[in-house]
């Protein structure tokens, strides 16, 4: 597999694990905080939403080898985040230093190989 293809795939996963904590989080503080919990929640979950939101448009960029930077970026703030983020931090910032190829998709493969007679005999 692409390195590329190996960063896109651990933003995704990053950006899932946000999602999920902050689903978690926000039943707990809904259940813990009786004054005014919509607050709490929405301190707590914004930065989350926007770390998700940067990975997964980080992500799309990064399958379609585009955004090398915003990658290596992510990579070192997701490194703060002890002791998963630091893996995953490490893990996306090894695959963004690799040598992105961007792969064919099939509708640039299909004139490559075609054969030039067959339009003008038609």
């Amino acid at each position: 597999m692409a390195s590329h293809v190996k960063a896109a795939h651990a933003h995704r996963m990053i950006a899932g694990i946000y999602c999920v904590v902050m689903v978690i989080a926000a039943i707990f503080i809904y259940a813990a905080v009786s004054n005014n919990p919509a607050m709490v929640i929405a301190m707590i979950a914004a930065p989350l939403a926007i770390l998700a939101a940067a990975h997964f448009v980080v992500a799309g960029s990064v399958d379609a080898c585009r955004a090398r930077t915003a990658s290596l970026v992510l990579g070192a703030v997701t490194m703060l985040v002890i002791p998963i983020g630091t893996v995953m931090g490490i893990y996306i910032i090894k695959y963004s230093l690799g040598e992105w190829v961007p792969e064919k998709r099939l509708s640039e493969s299909l004139g490559d190989g075609w054969p030039q007679g067959q339009h003008e005999a038609a």
